[in-house]
């Protein structure tokens, strides 16, 4: 009865010890990323270059808003106090240089996330049919909230949503992402912006 008991404490005990911590993607990579706002009839197609470590985001996006499309040349620069934004239209080839209001957010799991589960997109019941993803939900001190759906391996970006009351609901999904930086001068900014 003693050895019962203390093998299910020591169970209990790592079954405890294995409360699983977010995962952490990879610091440079490539994408496509589709992002929507349904309430604000707001949609975006991009192309996304990434770069946590220096915290730099290029876009290369096609915008909807309503039945207005336009293109954009968007690079965000918050490696400065404060960060630039330069928005390149690049259909009117006007250039917008302007201070970045938002803190940097950068696409991980935010620290302290619940762990929600792991499923599958496609099956696991075929193999090479389906990728397993784990999926993390987090509510911030000022009511921010978050979802987010990574893959279980290598911890690839997939999917997030992030509502707050001063932006509603942006849902982002990833494609094709790849590791690294295809295009080292991508962080440059445009010729026009300077």
């Amino acid at each position: 009865m003693k050895t019962l008991l203390l093998f299910s404490a020591v169970c209990v005990a790592v079954a405890y010890s294995q409360v699983l911590q977010p995962c952490s993607p990879p610091s440079l990579w490539e994408a496509r990323v589709s992002r929507i706002d349904p309430e604000k009839r707001f949609a975006e197609r991009a192309r996304i270059s990434y770069d946590a470590t220096n915290r730099r985001i290029r876009l290369i996006e096609e915008v909807l808003i309503r039945d207005d499309k336009d293109y954009f040349d968007v690079l965000f620069i918050h490696n400065t106090e404060p960060g630039t934004e330069y928005r390149f239209n690049l259909k009117t080839k006007e250039c917008q240089k302007r201070e970045i209001a938002d803190a940097w957010r950068p696409f991980q799991v935010p620290p302290n996330s619940t762990f929600l589960g792991e499923g599958y997109i496609g099956t696991g019941a075929v193999p090479g049919a389906g990728v397993l993803t784990q999926l993390w939900s987090n509510t911030f001190e000022n009511e921010d909230k978050y979802f987010g759906v990574y893959t279980a391996e290598g911890c690839i970006p997939i999917q997030e949503e992030f509502y707050s009351r001063r932006t509603g609901l942006v849902s982002s999904t990833f494609f094709d992402v790849t590791a690294g930086i295809s295009d080292p001068n991508v962080f440059i900014p445009p010729r026009e912006c300077e």
